[in-house]
């Protein structure tokens, strides 16, 4: 055992003298300190260069951080905008809602439509008048009528079309000034007229109505409103007592031409 380790230490003090022998001679050659200077020189350009290899990946990362965190206030900016423009979306609805009920409340105050010209014939063909009349041949003009008009010139009126003969009642709701009405059948035959009708008011108005107003003026009794309606109402289920159509025109208009049961309107 002791002559082992003394052959191991002569072997370790052998080595050392050998790489003290290789350094003293590098130290001594000139030409193999620069081989050897050059070979550092080149492995050390070539560390620098992985680690710069290396160093795109992280950078790429942190762009893509980045740009995710513009997207992410670019998100927000977007999510805020419309808050800010809340009040004057609000502020622009309002507007177009009053504008909106100016213009309605100024149509109701204009014709419906364009005026047409109609003939008011008696039985000897004989014109009675010459009337202008605007025509109301669907359910919205028809439910409109005249009202809210504050003038309605002289001779002129509408004309509902109600396009088949039928049971058919009118009012003065929401009607300003006070009205002439004529009922005419199927043939535009005149069938029953209700003079100055009075503004504002929401009793129906219809043939058997009229002469159950006109029966009270005359009568000195009292009338049965009941048993007067079940005697007049089977009469203008008749087909050629039916109503057809009506004339609205300003009141007066009927006293003034003349206009008479029996009476044709015709087109001209």
């Amino acid at each position: 055992m002791v002559e082992k380790k003394k052959t191991t230490k002569k072997a370790t003090s052998s080595k050392t003298v050998a790489k003290a022998s290789v350094k003293k001679s590098a130290k001594l050659d000139p030409k193999v300190a620069k081989i050897v200077k050059a070979i550092k020189v080149e492995r050390g350009i070539e560390a620098t260069k992985a680690t710069k290899a290396t160093k795109p990946t992280k950078v790429a990362k942190s762009s893509v951080k980045t740009k995710s965190s513009k997207v992410k206030a670019s998100a927000k900016s977007i999510n805020t905008t419309p808050n800010k423009k809340h009040p004057r979306i609000i502020l622009f609805v309002i507007v177009f809602a009053l504008i909106g009920a100016i213009i309605g409340g100024a149509l109701t105050l204009l014709p419906c439509c364009k005026r047409t010209k109609f003939a008011v014939v008696a039985k000897d063909n004989t014109e009675r008048v010459i009337l202008k009349l605007e025509i109301a041949d669907n359910d919205p003009a028809r439910l409109k009528g005249l009202m809210g008009r504050e003038n309605i010139p002289a001779n002129t009126g509408m004309l509902f079309d109600f396009e088949e003969p039928g049971d058919y009642s009118m009012w003065m709701k929401d009607t300003i000034v006070p009205l002439d009405m004529v009922f005419l059948n199927n043939n535009s035959k005149v069938i029953a007229l209700a003079p100055n009708r009075k503004p504002m008011t929401e009793d129906l108005i219809n043939p058997c109505s009229i002469e159950y107003e006109h029966a009270l003026r005359v009568s000195k009794k009292a009338i049965d409103e009941d048993e007067f309606y079940d005697k007049c109402e089977p009469r203008y289920e008749q087909p050629n007592k039916q109503t057809r159509y009506v004339i609205e025109l300003p009141a007066g208009t009927i006293k003034a031409n003349n206009i008479r049961i029996g009476d044709i309107l015709l087109k001209k």
